[in-house]
């Protein structure tokens, strides 16, 4: 079982202020560019997008 970035606290914390809409992050394209060139080495824009959200959660949980 892979170790999921953060505690569960704080994944949560984040969620609901995705789902209600408040910023999660600071503005860019950095999720697209990871996404565009993770869909390229993986094959497919579904891979990508997962690698990008997965570097994303790593990303906001390393900064709380």
């Amino acid at each position: 079982m892979k170790k999921k970035p953060g505690t569960k606290e704080q994944r949560s914390a984040i969620a609901k202020k995705a789902v209600a809409g408040k910023d999660i992050g600071k503005p860019g394209k950095s999720f697209e560019k990871i996404a565009e060139k993770a869909a390229k080495k993986y094959g497919s824009a579904e891979a990508g997008k997962r690698v990008a959200g997965a570097a994303m959660w790593k990303n906001l949980t390393k900064k709380k």
